[in-house]
């Protein structure tokens, strides 16, 4: 019987800091800390392997509130049409696929940085415009900030809630 993929994580794990750090000289700093960055690497992902499809789709979900928003501000051009054209090709893929999802977001985000550098470059970039994309940084950036607490680098770590969270609608 295969295990699965927690046991197979949490072997790694134990193979690396009770076999393969051991082994490693205490003089070779540099392999030592190479060591322990896959083991802290393997913690996070066994952290969020189970959560990642959710976390793309939601994280798609944000981002294409954003672009229709952006998209419904009569842009000048061209790519108001692209941002429809990629919310309208986001919301009809595989749900289930995290490879697509994952490719739709990225090439949203992509369009919106576009919009973005656009109407920047044009003149002062518009208020509603603005408020749109800090209205979603400032979700994003929470939502990061929880995925990524286990690494370790949040000053209030302990104050931000469980992953799990982030699949309620406003993560807090």
């Amino acid at each position: 019987m295969n295990p699965d993929l927690d046991l197979r994580l949490q072997s790694m794990l134990k193979a690396l800091s009770d076999v393969i750090l051991p082994a490693i000289p205490v003089d070779q700093s540099l392999a030592r800390d190479q060591a322990r960055l896959v083991m802290g690497h393997l913690t996070v992902i066994a952290a969020h392997w189970k959560h990642a499809l959710n976390y793309e789709l939601e994280n798609l979900r944000l981002t294409c509130g954003l672009a229709r928003e952006l998209a419904g501000m009569g842009l000048a051009n061209a790519l108001g049409d692209e941002l429809s054209a990629a919310v309208a090709q986001a919301e009809a893929l595989d749900r289930s696929d995290y490879d697509a999802v994952s490719a739709a977001h990225r090439a949203l985000k992509q369009i919106i940085d576009r919009v973005i550098a656009a109407e920047d470059s044009c003149a002062s970039m518009s208020g509603l415009l603005k408020s749109a994309v800090l209205r979603y940084s400032t979700v994003r950036a929470m939502r990061e900030r929880i995925w990524h607490r286990d690494a370790g680098l949040d000053p209030d770590t302990a104050k931000l809630p469980p992953i799990a969270a982030l699949f309620t609608r406003e993560p807090r």
